[in-house]
């Protein structure tokens, strides 16, 4: 399946018919020289969260202000680092703050300050909430994108955390799609800054501008992602918990990490094996961008298109092996409902959701064998929203016009 054959569809049209207002660039910004503030994960978010932000220029006497429900101040240095790339320089800083109840924070520098932005608790009746995009990649325009980002938060404006599973911009080194895919996120009451977001590595953060593979730098520098305790492979793989779900990042990118492709596999799964088994969550999800399925793509270790996947040889009975509940995946651009175990379907296996797309990337998905539920073909743009406690984790799928795609309950 060619990635990029398809042109935007009509369907792209209907999506932003209207939307246009939801969000604005930079109003949650608020102080020039803030670009892009963002709220990512830790590894654990109830304890603390990391603040971003982008600058074009090192900033003066900047810092982060934390005030308390009480109105006392506490004030922390945010670290920097330095990327240049595609004709363009930037200071990417991040903060570590404490997740404390009743706070907000904002960042001030010699010539501005951003509004202040409350900090969000972690639900404290046990009720994880998460909505979960893939593919946010669009082409000339991430209007898509946002319709899609800013409905779904519209509709869930109580969730923990945002997870984009990968390919979130279409060019890896192109600063104009990072900006877009930005810019697209942001708004008055801007979710990119009150909400934790949890992203994956997918192929196309591997591009680069001539459109070959290339490491992922601008993806690793942008986002300050939990420490794996790896040299090599630090912030491509990752864990955190929310309550009783523990959510396991991984990076499928072993073709386009060419000659380290096989020191991540290894690695990776020595590092999946050991944090899923340390584990004490109810329920283990795993995020990770290329499926266990073909679904038409040719995989180059088996020489076949159809059938499980050269990531699927992989993962599957490791998956059986840790009593993983949950693995959602992106990549096809289609929605796919699937429960394996043994390789096998099976109601009482690990059950597996295809995503997407959030972008304006539609394609013809072919079927497999182990498909239980499918959405249109191609499938217009959606996300998925979960529900968890520790009795039971429900999750479905949502279109941005409002329809109800699918959705599965699991107990235990």
């Amino acid at each position: 399946m060619t990635r990029r054959s398809f042109l935007q569809t009509a369907i792209s049209s209907i999506l932003t018919m209207g939307l246009g207002g939801l969000f604005v660039p930079h109003a949650a910004a608020g102080a020039k020289d803030i670009r892009h503030l963002r709220q990512i994960v830790t590894a654990q978010p109830a304890k603390t969260r990391m603040i971003q932000w982008d600058s074009p220029q090192q900033l003066e006497n900047v810092r982060i202000e934390q005030r308390d429900s009480q109105g006392r101040i506490d004030r922390r240095t945010p670290a920097y680092t330095y990327l240049s790339m595609d004709d363009e320089v930037q200071f990417i800083y991040r903060c570590e703050i404490p997740a404390a109840t009743g706070s907000a924070y904002r960042v001030v520098h010699a010539t501005g300050a951003t509004e202040w932005i409350p900090l969000l608790p972690i639900h404290e009746n046990g009720q994880t909430r998460v909505l979960f995009f893939s593919d946010s990649q669009c082409g000339e325009s991430y209007d898509v994108w946002g319709a899609t980002y800013q409905t779904a938060w519209a509709r869930h404006p109580d969730a923990d955390c945002a997870a984009i599973v990968g390919d979130l911009t279409d060019n890896g080194e192109s600063a104009w799609h990072w900006r877009a895919f930005f810019e697209a996120m942001e708004g008055a009451n801007s979710p990119l800054a009150r909400h934790m977001h949890a992203p994956v590595l997918g192929n196309h953060e591997y591009y680069g501008l001539n459109w070959t593979a290339v490491p992922p730098v601008r993806y690793l520098k942008t986002f300050a992602l939990p420490d794996n305790g790896s040299r090599a492979f630090r912030g491509r793989y990752y864990s955190f918990d929310l309550d009783a779900v523990h959510i396991i990042v991984l990076d499928t990118q072993f073709l386009e990490a060419e000659e380290y492709g096989e020191k991540l596999k290894t690695e990776q799964m020595d590092w999946l094996n050991r944090d899923a088994k340390e584990s004490t969550a109810v329920w283990k999800v795993v995020l990770m961008h290329k499926d266990i399925l073909s679904y038409g793509e040719y995989q180059p270790d088996q020489q076949t298109n159809d059938g499980i996947s050269d990531v699927g040889q992989m993962f599957l009975d490791t998956f059986d092996t840790l009593g993983i509940d949950l693995v959602i995946s992106g990549h096809v651009h289609a929605y796919r409902r699937r429960c394996i175990r043994a390789r096998q379907t099976d109601a009482r296996g690990t059950l597996y959701l295809l995503a997407g797309p959030a972008g304006n990337q539609y394609f013809d998905v072919r079927a497999e064998s182990y498909d239980i539920a499918a959405g249109p073909n191609p499938t217009p743009s959606n996300y998925l929203y979960m529900e968890a406690d520790e009795h039971r984790l429900h999750i479905q799928c949502e279109m941005t016009d409002g329809r109800l795609l699918d959705e599965i309950t699991m107990h235990k």
